[in-house]
């Protein structure tokens, strides 16, 4: 079940607890995409997102970068132009000027996974510091330096 949907000019947002789908199943995704299908990003998976908030005169966009795709360079611009190459990117949706609910809507999904993919981020990190941890107690275990039972007391902490 979705958590959100944004309607874009050239497709469709939906926002999930673990990911994010860009769909083209609209006329606009159509014309910028042809029969891509959609496209799915993992918050693990992204490293970064880009947004421009859509105004009453200018569109805006969200971006989704991750590790192996293709970076292009987003233009939009105000009464609502948008340069071919932000509408031909496949991880860009183009957020419609002209709009009143739009930008707010934007915003608050832009937060939201801004949010999942910093949660993604530190328990990455706070895993990596846990088995460096363990891989030192370890060495102190084979060193004799500590006793088998104060390691598995330690790993349990750490785990």
């Amino acid at each position: 079940m979705e958590t959100f949907i944004l309607k874009c000019t050239n497709g469709i947002l939906k926002v999930y607890e673990d990911k994010v789908v860009i769909s083209r199943n609209t006329f606009g995704g159509f014309i910028s995409q042809s029969l891509k299908g959609d496209k799915t990003f993992f918050y693990n998976d992204l490293t970064a997102i880009e947004y421009r908030k859509p105004t009453i005169m200018a569109n805006g966009y969200i971006k989704f970068i991750a590790a192996g795709t293709q970076e292009i360079n987003q233009g939009v611009g105000k009464l609502g132009m948008t340069t071919a190459n932000a509408a031909k990117d496949p991880n860009t949706l183009i957020l419609r000027a002209f709009n009143k609910e739009i930008p707010k809507k934007s915003e608050e999904i832009y937060n939201y996974i801004l949010e999942k993919i910093q949660k993604g981020k530190n328990a990455n990190v706070n895993n990596i510091s846990s088995a460096d941890e363990i891989m030192k107690f370890k060495k102190l275990l084979d060193e004799g330096i500590i006793s088998q039972d104060e390691f598995d007391k330690k790993k349990q902490e750490l785990l």
